[in-house]
Formats: C-alpha cells, structure tokens, sequence
C-alpha cells in the first residue's frame, strides 16, 4: 500500500516525516486520554478535555482512512481502483485503521461504552508499527526466525501437556479441586514454566513436589528460548543491513572516489529505510572512505 504522503521536502521541510510524527503523537496522546478517562477522579475533574481529545484524534482517524482509501485505489498496474480499495479495506492495517476512530463513532451517537469498545479503540496503537522503521526490523527477524520459533514452541507447548499429565498423576487424589483433570492442572503448568509461580495451588505431594521442582528447571530454559532465538535474530537483522549499507557506500563512492551531496541524500535516506544509526552509518562511511583512500594511493605507488 502506498503512504499517505510521499516525501516530498521544500527547503528542508519534509511533509511525510513531519505527517509520520503528527500521526504517532495523535496516537499515543488519544490513547492515554481513552486510559485516564477510566479513572473516575480523572474523569470527573478532566473529562469534557479527555473526550475532546478523542474527538478531535477520530477525525483525524477518520479522514486518514478515507484518504489511504482513496489513495490504494491509485497507481495500482493489473487491478481496477475498486478493487486496490477493497484490498486496503480488508487488509489487516485496513480493518486497524477502521476500528481507531469506529468504536468512538459509536459512543459519539449515543453507545455506552464498554470494556469491549474501549479494547476496539486501543486496537489504534498497532498502527505505531506503520511509522517505527523499528518495527520493521521486528518483522523480519519474526520472518526470518519463524520456524526455529514455531519449534520452540511446538516443544513449549509438548512440555505443557506432560507437565499437566504428570502434576495431575500425582495430587489429582489429594486436591481433586485444583487438579481433578489435566485441562485443570495445566493453569498449574503454565504458572511454573513461565516461573511465575502464583502459588494459588501448589504440589502437596513428596511425588508432585519432586515433579514440579524438576518442571521449574526445564522451564528456565524453554521459556528464555524464543527470548535467546529473537535476539540473535536483531544481531543478525542488524549485521545484514549494516552490511547492505556498507556495500552501497562502497558502490557510490567507487564511482569517482568521493561522495557527493546527492550521494549522500541517497544514503541518508537508505540509513532511514534500514533502521540504521547516524553514528554508526558515519563510522561505516569514514571506514570505507579510508580505503577507498588506500586504494588510490597504491594505485598511483604502482604506476609510479
């Protein structure tokens, strides 16, 4: 889906960057007012300037969706402006970007309000993920990692279900309330993989409290593996696009040996796309400058 605003810079002012900051601050501010309105000293003080707030984010909320509507049906090759529309409609931002100012439509005529429409409302947060280069990055490594993390927890989950099966072999005699089936026992399960440990219901058990000691061990591990699989996935993410950037310096400067202004707007602006911080983009920058520099001078010693 093309942006809303394509970037476009008119003595150093960008619409699309300046466009990208109004929309997450006009996020996250409707949503800690949508939050504080649900305290009732809050509200009762600050309301009519809480409920502005979310009127004025839902109007910008609406008419952002009716212009990436409008826009998806632009510029496609293959497929017929309705068709680009129902595509964006249906896609999974389309249906976010619908449910950040609907529910509020729905108050607004006069529908009480909800745990569920408020839930529907703060649904607008995911669009945060439409404006963070950050969150593109967290993408790709989910992308990149997908199958060493459907295994981890394919095994999580394979864990689980024996851990249930044994705790309720051994105290479903004696708490018959807490572990009288294993779809009972696996709240029990979950609390002690994850370490977390309520002690709602605990083993009572010489056999349950063996079992459930050595389930704490195992689950130390299980549970910092998709943790340990993500990041070294960042690493990795981060050490490829490093490298992408390094490669295209490297082919911008072998051209005439320097970089020039347009050059360098091209860089700053691949530097952005790939998430990539100024200073460390500077230092890649200086390093392959150096040997661009070397080079050029054995070049000369040998004709020389």
């Amino acid at each position: 889906m093309p942006p809303l605003f394509y970037e476009k810079k008119s003595e150093g002012f960008s619409f699309g960057t300046t466009f990208n900051y109004f929309m997450m601050a006009t996020i996250v501010i409707s949503s800690v007012a949508l939050v504080l309105n649900t305290e009732p000293r809050i509200s009762d003080r600050h309301g009519l300037l809480l409920v502005a707030v979310e009127g004025v984010a839902c109007l910008v909320f609406m008419a952002e969706y009716l212009g990436r509507l409008y826009i998806s049906g632009r510029d496609r090759t293959g497929i017929t402006p309705l068709q680009g529309r129902l595509r964006y409609s249906l896609s999974l931002m389309g249906i976010v970007d619908l449910l950040s100012f609907l529910p509020s439509l729905f108050i607004m005529a006069g529908v009480a309000s909800t745990p569920l429409l408020l839930s529907m409302q703060l649904v607008r947060l995911i669009k945060l993920t439409r404006y963070s280069v950050a969150f593109d990055l967290l993408a790709d490594v989910l992308k990149d990692e997908a199958q060493s993390l459907i295994v981890s927890f394919v095994l999580m989950l394979i864990i689980l279900i024996f851990a249930s099966v044994g705790i309720y072999a051994f105290e479903h005699k004696v708490q018959p309330q807490a572990f009288g089936s294993i779809p009972s026992a696996m709240w029990w399960a979950i609390v002690t993989l994850t370490t977390v440990g309520y002690g709602d219901v605990t083993p009572v058990t010489v056999e349950g409290k063996i079992f459930a000691t050595l389930i704490t061990v195992v689950g130390v591990g299980l549970v910092s593996l998709p943790a340990g699989i993500i990041a070294s996935g960042f690493t990795e993410q981060l050490r490829m696009r490093r490298k992408q950037f390094q490669a295209e310096v490297e082919e911008l400067i072998h051209v005439d040996g320097e970089l020039s202004n347009e050059d360098m707007g091209v860089l700053e602006r691949d530097r952005k796309e790939l998430g990539i911080n100024r200073g460390k983009a500077e230092v890649i920058i200086k390093q392959v400058r150096q040997r661009e520099q070397k080079r050029v001078n054995r070049e000369r010693d040998s004709c020389e």
